[in-house]
């Protein structure tokens, strides 16, 4: 075959030369470009500090503070529920730790801990 060229063992075929390179040293785009982050969905569990918190009002306060999708309780032992609080971030720079320190300053809350996290399309 004509067009093919014998390399070591394997055939090849020879390519086209380009009709000449393109340089952009500089380019203008009008408008701006647009990357926006996702949302990321934050599964928290807030430990109260004692099983005589009041779980409701601190429910209230989540809900006041954060922008919430769901929250349900976890019974841990002997009386103690935690709170499950399904948030929802955006998916930027310092991921959930902003969001760990707003719901730690909460006034009834012991322990705060992520244990999942999922982005949303």
């Amino acid at each position: 075959m004509p067009e093919l060229r014998q390399g070591r063992d394997l055939a090849v075929r020879k390519m086209q030369k380009t009709e000449q390179s393109l340089s952009v040293p500089e380019l203008r785009l009008r408008g701006a470009l647009r990357y926006s982050m996702g949302e990321v969905a934050v599964t928290i569990r807030l430990m109260p500090k004692s099983a005589d918190t009041d779980l409701a009002r601190l429910e209230q306060a989540v809900k006041e503070r954060v922008k919430v999708h769901s929250i349900s309780r976890e019974p841990i032992a002997f009386g103690l529920e935690a709170l499950h609080v399904v948030a929802i971030v955006q998916d930027a720079a310092g991921g959930t730790e902003p969001l760990e320190r707003e719901l730690a300053e909460l006034q009834g809350v012991g322990n705060v801990q992520v244990i999942g996290l999922t982005r949303l399309l």
